[in-house]
């Protein structure tokens, strides 16, 4: 048994890490979180935002990894409505034949080994053709069902309702279904509030300590706040180090000796609002391959395009990840190879935005055959347990923290009493079953509240039905709206007092999404700045240098400039 002063200690404030943490706490066991960043600053806040069962997983012959992940596209399309919703995706087809040869290859896992890999290299590059996309698909289906989405079809190029996809190449268009996230970072925070939730119901220790640097002392763990202030000394049960790609450094930085256990990719993404793409693209996605052989995402993001992803090595600090004009210039080129008639320009692009992604460190003959599944690697230094996370992916999040969670408890001796696989996400509560359904809720909240229908419509997406009870709270404060945008000014003061606020990059890019949003401009940051300074998080004299940091971070890592 745990207690209080032993939590278990959480290092890493991404989605893993609030999954476990939320398990662990539902279990009855304390828990403290913290990371060297903001929480869901890492791949997280970088992924391309899909909730996928991973069709090309298939290719490699990880069917576990596809069954566990359509198990969890289904749990929470009906768990966190709010956050995640049924998107339909198109595969452009060329011809019949091609690309069954190379796909039996990598069923096999023959790529793996040096025979494998030989006989890879002797057989020409070829697409995949009709044949070896249905056979995918089938089998997709097959092990989603009763999974509540419709299964896949084949369809002629020029059939009504398909994305306008370049007819003189492609002769198919294949179907299916998956699910897209446009907020995981709104996700993480919410599954933080259940945390919350469980904590206080149970009156367990629950801490969220972002900005915090970790030491170790023996079995002690000391926990630096980045801003000046007295370490705080921990005693914990267990350490999990959950900070995904950084996982190296932070057994590097508790003097722990560890063989590399990652080896990560960069996976770079671009935002466009090019009306000829928007048009052509439509309300579906489209999953294409070129003539070479690579993929490309071609995906609907509120009222733009996202294009994703690359999938490169990289071996600096993940903090150093940036979408090369390199990497910018081939997204947009295998955009105008399947829409050649959109004619994507370098210029055409709002925004871009790179991570890495905590894959484990395997020899394979090309980035894409790397296991994408998840693990953990346990460690014992001065009789503490150091379980560090490795792989993992937005999708199956929920199942990687019950497996972690699982493993800890087996340690205490402790059987897992209770589980999420049936609890809802904080905001999913009575969620509508339609637009007309979320249209009249807004419509209700904005009668009862006193706020304008579009300040309800833009707090709506990030938290969910919460967004009744959040604005109650707020009606007696400040009606207005944030200076060039929608959000209200009370909903913006009480996400800086609640969700654990601390630098103005946290508000622009993870608590109100506002880093592509075509609202952002420098009166918007100027002003939250300032709702900083009112809520005592930063110095009046420390606007204008705050500020331009967030200039240049912005330009840098999101080719934004205001």
């Amino acid at each position: 048994m745990t207690s209080d002063s032993q939590p278990v200690l959480i290092l890493g404030a991404g989605i893993n890490g609030a999954c476990v943490a939320r398990e662990l706490l539902l279990n009855g066991v304390p828990v403290v979180i913290a990371d060297q960043e903001d929480i869901a600053c890492g791949a997280t806040s970088k992924s391309s935002r899909l909730i996928h069962g991973g069709l090309r997983y298939l290719e490699y012959g990880d069917v576990g990894l596809v069954r566990e992940s359509l198990y969890e596209r289904a749990r929470l399309l009906k768990l966190a409505p709010q956050f995640v919703r049924p998107l339909r995706l198109f595969i452009p087809v060329r011809r019949h034949h091609g690309g069954l040869l190379q796909a039996a290859i990598r069923f096999l896992k023959l790529e793996r080994l040096a025979v494998g890999r030989w006989l890879a290299g002797m057989i020409p590059v070829s697409e995949r053709g009709l044949w070896a996309v249905t056979v995918g698909l089938r089998m997709y289906d097959w092990i989603a069902r009763n999974g509540g989405l419709p299964p896949h079809t084949v369809d002629r190029i020029d059939r009504p309702g398909i994305p306008a996809l370049d007819r003189r190449q492609f002769r198919w268009a294949c179907s299916y279904y998956d699910a897209q996230m446009l907020y995981p970072e709104r996700f993480t925070l919410a599954l933080l509030e259940d945390c919350r939730r469980i904590a206080e119901e149970r009156a367990l220790r629950f801490d969220v300590l972002p900005y915090h640097t970790a030491e170790r002392d023996g079995r002690r763990i000391g926990l630096r706040p980045h801003g000046g202030g007295a370490t705080q000394w921990l005693n914990p049960s267990t350490v999990v180090n959950s900070s995904g790609a950084w996982g190296d450094g932070t057994l590097e930085g508790l003097h722990i000796d560890s063989s590399p256990l990652f080896a990560g990719t960069k996976g770079s993404h671009i935002i466009t609002r090019q009306q000829t793409l928007l048009a052509a693209l439509g309300n579906s996605a489209v999953y294409a391959e070129a003539r070479d052989g690579r993929l490309v995402f071609v995906l609907p993001f509120d009222d733009a395009v996202l294009i994703g992803t690359t999938d490169i090595p990289f071996e600096e600090p993940p903090d150093r990840a940036v979408a090369t004009p390199d990497e910018v210039r081939y997204l947009v080129e295998i955009v105008n190879e399947v829409f050649p008639d959109v004619a994507l320009r370098e210029s055409d692009v709002a925004a871009c935005y790179c991570g890495v992604r905590p894959l484990p460190n395997v020899r394979t003959s090309r980035a894409g055959a790397i296991p994408r599944g998840h693990s953990i690697e346990t460690q014992t230094v001065d009789g503490l347990p150091i379980d560090t996370l490795i792989g993992g992916k937005l999708t199956t999040c929920r199942a990687f923290g019950a497996f972690a969670a699982k493993r800890i408890l087996g340690r205490m001796g402790r059987g897992r009493q209770e589980s999420t696989r049936k609890r809802f996400v904080p905001g999913s509560e009575n969620f509508p079953a339609d637009a007309a359904g979320v249209d009249a809720v807004i419509a209700g909240i904005a009668a009862k509240t006193g706020f304008e229908e579009p300040q309800v419509r833009a707090v709506w997406p990030l938290v969910g039905t919460r967004a009744g009870p959040i604005l109650s709270e707020c009606a007696d404060r400040d009606r207005d709206s944030l200076a060039g945008t929608t959000l209200p000014v009370a909903f913006v003061d009480w996400v800086i007092e609640h969700e654990w606020v601390t630098t103005l990059n946290d508000l622009v890019e993870r608590r109100l999404m506002l880093a592509w949003s075509t609202e952002l401009n420098f009166e918007v940051v100027q002003a939250l700045a300032r709702r900083l300074v009112h809520a005592g998080k930063l110095a009046s004299r420390e606007i204008d240098a705050t500020v331009r940091a967030t200039q240049e971070r912005l330009a840098l890592h999101y080719r934004r400039r205001l």
